[in-house]
């Protein structure tokens, strides 16, 4: 994906990929395509901006082939309506760009769990009490309109793992 970083920093940051897995589907020519994806996390915006419209492209050329498409993961950038439920608390660190609806094909959406975060930010060691921590919806979906989702649900591991919580999605194809 494009790389927002000039020489020498291109060097050292991470190479952002997509992973295109493919699905067929029993008696039809159509296929479930899932993109496994991980955007941009501390550049100026345009790298988020340019690896999401590069996915959009993709997305669109699978559903363009009569594909059921669904993107997942981190985007490093807030899906609509999470800021409400987890707003920024200080501005001085690490801030997610803003996913907006209006960069989705007609039809298609978003899909998240506002209830849960999905991230939390790493400035300091976790305490689920405290109520200074940061936290983040920034792990989510986008569905092509041929596929209803059921349920996403964020599954609470309090952290343990990862500054990450996993994200579990269920669909319907149509």
């Amino acid at each position: 994906m494009p790389c927002p970083f000039k020489w020498p920093l291109r060097i050292a940051n991470l190479k952002r990929c997509l992973l295109v897995s493919r699905i067929k589907l029993e008696d039809t020519d159509k296929e479930l395509v899932i993109v496994n994806l991980h955007l941009e996390a501390y550049d100026d915006g345009e790298g988020k901006a340019a690896q999401t419209a590069e996915l959009i492209d993709l997305l669109e050329e699978e559903y363009a082939k009569g594909n059921y498409v669904i993107a997942g993961g981190d985007f490093n950038q807030s899906f609509p309506g999470s800021l409400d439920a987890w707003p920024i608390i200080d501005d001085e660190t690490w801030m997610p760009g803003i996913l907006d609806e209006s960069t989705l094909p007609d039809g298609w959406s978003f899909a998240s769990d506002t209830e849960t975060p999905s991230c939390r930010l790493l400035n300091k060691p976790y305490d689920p009490d405290d109520q200074t921590s940061q936290h983040y919806v920034i792990d989510g979906f986008i569905i092509s309109l041929n596929v209803e989702v059921t349920s996403v649900k964020t599954i609470d591991t309090g952290f343990e793992y990862s500054d990450h919580n996993p994200v579990r999605l269920s669909v319907k194809l149509d």
